[in-house]
């Protein structure tokens, strides 16, 4: 009877939506009819970076905004594609998507204008440099022999699923690479580093590992006193920074101590030989110290973010280690955020070819998705350095640069120079 009654009290309401009708400017997203080009009102057009790099690969995205009357945004799988056309001044065959590796272009800029078909609708003018390929001085190849330390509480292995397995260690491994590489994205200003993580097949004293990159520790506690050092120290999870490149895979689960932190620590400090012109952005020692702290040599990460899929944007807990463990790694290799929580801080990582953005948190949602607004520019996070609301699959040539000077001044970055880690023996 309820029930009846309900359904009768909903019929007036029904009858007067019928009545005054609901248009899909009210509800864009509810319409599943076809867009008519009529409702077109206005266009407009923006670029995802300033520059595309002339390497065949590299594409800049000329991403297009149409609006109806109303001021509304058309969603853009209402947008068709045989509306749009591209076009430039200068003669060049423009799509959505643009690469090219025609070095009669390289310091050309490129103005890009879109027209609605069949209208007199005309976007703004969006302009960008073709730039150079990655030069071959850094084109060599350079690998660092890599030990994952897996450290895990006996409750961890006991209660929780086992040891972390060998797969999963592997299925890092590939996507640490497949970052430095770029393999995964099409980014405008984004190289092949040349620089791989390569998994040690030998331990310190020269036997051969049983798990290749993999060195295994399982204690009841985990003690984080002394930022971890006592106790790698004490259980000999410390290997060689002149060898290989550590990485502390820490069960954290009850997320005692300083880990968070320590995680952050990882940056170059220390410099090999005189050198005059060193790195802007990083506190560089005056003297190297004779014994490294192991987050000077290392990563350190908790092994249960490996598995968490959710990285929210969220200024409180950023340093509580929501970053991806490739984020870590461009730390280690000298590089810097690409983003700050607010516009009036004073943020820059050196590097002119990324894009630098920030947080508003009087704006609800402001750049905390995976695509981000700034400096004119509309782009998909995905850089190295992005926050913790990106893909950490694309490494900017100025960056590729960066990563190559620390590896080649700094002491403590070290390990590609030898073979030891991977053939047992010296040269």
């Amino acid at each position: 009877m309820k029930l009846k009654n309900i359904f009768l009290g909903l019929l007036p309401l029904a009858a007067s939506m019928a009545l005054t009708g609901c248009s899909d400017e009210q509800f864009p997203y509810h319409d599943l009819t076809d867009m008519s080009l009529d409702r077109v009102a206005r266009v407009e057009l923006i670029a995802n970076q300033h520059r595309v790099l002339a390497d065949g690969k590299a594409a800049i995205e000329l991403r297009p905004r149409l609006y109806t009357s109303a001021g509304r945004l058309i969603p853009d799988e209402r947008v068709k594609p045989e509306w749009l056309e591209y076009s430039s001044p200068q003669g060049v065959k423009l799509s959505r998507l643009f690469s090219t590796a025609d070095a009669s272009l390289i310091g050309d800029t490129i103005t890009a204008v879109l027209h609605i078909k069949g209208t007199h609708l005309t976007s703004n003018e969006v302009r960008f440099a073709v730039a150079a390929p990655i030069s071959a001085e850094y084109q060599s190849e350079i690998n660092i022999p890599v030990v994952f330390h897996v450290i895990q509480t006996t409750e961890d292995v006991e209660a929780f699923g086992g040891a972390y397995r060998q797969e999963q260690i592997a299925q890092v491994l590939r996507k640490l690479n497949r970052m430095l590489s770029g393999e995964t994205t099409a980014n405008p200003i984004g190289v092949d580093t040349r620089i791989r993580l390569v998994a040690a097949k030998y331990r310190p004293d020269g036997t051969a590992m049983p798990e290749p990159g993999i060195d295994r520790f399982v204690s009841k506690e985990v003690k984080p006193d002394n930022d971890y050092e006592d106790y790698l120290v004490e259980n000999r999870l410390i290997w060689p920074a002149a060898d290989y490149l550590n990485i502390w895979l820490v069960s954290d689960r009850k997320t005692s101590g300083n880990f968070p932190g320590v995680s952050n620590l990882c940056t170059p400090r220390y410099l090999a030989g005189e050198v005059t012109d060193t790195l802007p952005g990083i506190n560089w020692a005056a003297t190297t110290p004779k014994a490294f702290k192991p987050y000077e040599i290392g990563l350190f990460y908790k092994i249960q973010e490996l598995d968490n899929i959710d990285r929210s944007y969220r200024v409180n807990t950023y340093e509580a280690g929501y970053n991806e463990i490739g984020y870590y790694l461009g730390a280690y290799f000298g590089l810097l955020p690409t983003f700050n929580f607010r516009e009036a801080a004073t943020g820059n990582d050196f590097c002119d070819d990324t894009i630098n953005y920030f947080s508003d948190s009087s704006v609800p949602g402001s750049n905390e998705t995976w695509y981000k607004t700034a400096q004119g520019c509309y782009f998909r996070a995905e850089n190295i350095m992005d926050d913790p609301t990106g893909g950490h699959c694309s490494v900017s040539l100025d960056q590729c640069v960066r990563m190559r000077w620390v590896l080649e001044h700094c002491p403590n970055r070290a390990a590609w120079k030898s073979s030891f880690a991977l053939t047992g023996t010296r040269e």
